[in-house]
């Protein structure tokens, strides 16, 4: 039943010249965030991203999932601009409103040759994804781990396949996911989970958090965080519409829990809470200190002795 029933649309590729790569961040927990691609034909139905789209007076429903730019200048743009004297290799946020690692990396290698010039660079970066490609690029991420603070996040919702196939038409399975972070935190890589969204009445019951977090540490996760889906105009009717064709009888519970765009601290708190508790009872931790390390230097070993 791998990638789903529901029907996802064949993308259409057009290349975008790109007057920057790296964005300016206000209001979030990072300052600089860089989107090799625009769209993303995972077609997740609560993408944040959609509202992205509403707002730059591109299609948030279909066309966001079918019309993937590709911005085939970023990786130059990016040298130039890690290059300047005023940068001042402060973290990068990689992958925020697209996925860096959907089909169309296979082809132009943009998300890769990024992660080279942010290793030439010695700039830290947080890359958030749910595609398996990553793995792909495991020594460039650990040559760029060892000269700069960088995480791999793997978004992983839930590993319910009936709610996964439903929700997220074009993702590879979240235990595919969880296997290929194996591999990177095994690598060095600090690589670890998001669970979000969680989505209140299909995915946050006590068992599928559980289930969830467990699968997340037997994969060797070094974090792992929760939120509840937000849903700002765009991603919202996107979001409603799929509810009232798949799950009407969760509408009537949406619309009191989101009359904006983000959920209740009475809402979120609950569900952060217990996947604060199951993390604590499955020790969740960054085991792999001693892996992303480089190798000692002989006069080190020396001094040791």
């Amino acid at each position: 039943m791998f990638y789903t029933d529901l029907a996802v649309a064949r993308p259409e590729y057009f290349e975008i010249v790109a007057k920057s790569a790296l964005n300016r961040v206000q209001h979030m927990g990072f300052n600089w965030s860089l989107n090799p691609y625009q769209g993303c034909v995972h077609s997740c139905v609560y993408c944040f991203a959609r509202a992205h789209a509403k707002l730059a007076d591109r299609d948030p429903g279909e066309g966001f999932s079918s019309r993937i730019g590709v911005k085939v200048n970023a990786p130059e743009l990016l040298r130039r601009e890690l290059s300047s004297r005023s940068w001042k290799r402060e973290k990068v946020a990689f992958g925020t409103a697209t996925d860096p690692y959907q089909p169309a990396e296979g082809r132009y290698r943009i998300t890769r040759r990024c992660l080279e010039a942010f290793r030439d660079h010695r700039t830290p970066i947080g890359l958030i994804t749910k595609g398996t490609m990553v793995v792909r690029d495991i020594d460039v991420l650990v040559e760029l781990s060892q000269k700069a603070e960088s995480t791999v996040c793997f978004s992983v919702p839930t590993v319910d396949e009936a709610i996964w196939a439903r929700t997220e038409p074009g993702t590879p399975p979240p235990r595919q996911r969880l296997r290929v972070l194996r591999r990177l935190v095994d690598a060095g890589i600090e690589a670890g989970v998001g669970m979000a969204p969680v989505l209140p009445g299909l995915s946050d019951s006590p068992r599928q958090l559980e289930e969830t977090v467990a699968a997340a540490a037997e994969a060797g996760a070094c974090f792992v965080w929760a939120n509840l889906v937000y849903l700002k105009p765009g991603t919202k009717e996107h979001f409603f519409g799929f509810l009232e064709r798949e799950f009407p009888h969760l509408l009537p519970r949406y619309r009191a829990i989101f009359p904006g765009a983000y959920a209740p601290a009475a809402a979120k708190a609950p569900i952060q809470q217990a996947v604060g508790r199951l993390r604590e009872r499955y020790r969740v931790e960054d085991r792999r200190a001693w892996r992303a390390q480089p190798p000692p230097e002989p006069e080190q070993l020396a001094l040791l002795a």
